[in-house]
């Protein structure tokens, strides 16, 4: 199992809106488009909080504000303090992650508008039952420190692409393709997890066929922004104190994706009917949701209440 390396890439590419840099590319994706894993240098730029979010100002803006993580209740300057002593050797306690339109809604001004480049989103679309993305965490921040890991090698649930912002310190992002999943110990009941324990030294004794896998490895510096598409693999780990920002987006590149794993969800549940109409259901109005976004629709730059 071999990391591959990454590649330089103009900054000048026509690839997102006017006046968002890319830093870099992973290696085999040559156009630089949005299929492959992408890092833009800028995109958050339009966000009040970009630039100022250091610990620091978190104390001062939020220390109060009360936060749970693992079963125990924090106030977030405490949680600070806690990761800012975290090391490799006792780490602090990791994801500490909270949805910004539920517990942490006092935030929400600070991560608008939206990108320009992350939309069309139809996550909103009244034409799609809300209840489909009651397990989505649709816009996350978290905090972390150094040593931090997070338990699980996975994608984004239901085939939704992500988009991760670095706003603090430096985290390093381990991913697979997603054609590496035969390779990764797929879990059967939890499909968009991995069920390898300790992914980040893995017992290849244990789990023989991952040393076929292909990693490749990132870090993310504050001020970035990972584009990770749809079935893509991955992990993360704390080098600093960080804090990020992660939301996800279902757009018409990932549209099939979605629905396939709607209908395999319903299936697990044991309710083929249901998966079969809804299915159809979502298949049909595919088409439409396309028209509709080629005349600026889906394009809200403002956050819903999810």
């Amino acid at each position: 199992m071999t990391s591959s390396t990454l590649v330089a890439h103009d900054s000048a590419a026509p690839l997102a809106e006017p006046g968002c840099g890319v830093r870099v590319r992973l290696a085999g994706n040559r156009r630089c488009d949005l299929s492959h894993p992408v890092v833009f240098t800028d995109v958050a730029r339009e966000w009040p909080l970009f630039g100022r979010a250091t610990p620091e100002y978190f104390r001062s803006a939020y220390g109060d504000h009360p936060v749970r993580v693992l079963g125990e209740q924090w106030r977030l300057a405490d949680l600070l303090d806690r990761l800012e002593r975290s090391t490799a050797d006792d780490p602090g306690p990791y994801p500490c992650k909270f949805e910004i339109a539920k517990d942490f809604r006092e935030l929400l001004a600070e991560v608008t508008p939206r990108f320009s480049c992350s939309l069309p989103d139809r996550q909103g679309s009244a034409l799609i039952p809300q209840r489909l993305f009651r397990d989505v965490n649709n816009l996350e921040i978290f905090f972390g420190g150094r040593g931090g890991k997070f338990p699980y090698l996975h994608y984004d649930l239901m085939h939704l692409h992500a988009w991760i912002t670095q706003l603090y310190g430096d985290k390093e992002f381990t991913l697979y393709a997603p054609e590496e999943g035969p390779f990764l110990y797929v879990n059967p009941e939890v499909p968009w997890q991995s069920s390898i324990r300790n992914h980040h030294r893995p017992d290849f004794a244990r789990y023989p066929m991952l040393r076929n896998a292909h990693p490749q490895k990132i870090v993310l510096h504050a001020g970035e922004t990972l584009f990770l598409p749809a079935g893509w693999w991955h992990t993360a780990r704390s080098l600093t104190l960080t804090i990020s920002v992660a939301f996800d987006q279902l757009a018409a590149s990932n549209w099939n994706a979605f629905v396939a794993d709607v209908v395999a969800q319903r299936r697990r549940y044991g309710h083929p009917l249901k998966a079969l109409l809804l299915g159809a259901y979502l298949f049909s109005i595919g088409p439409l949701l396309a028209m509709i976004e080629a005349f600026g629709g889906n394009r809200r730059r403002e956050w819903g209440r999810r």
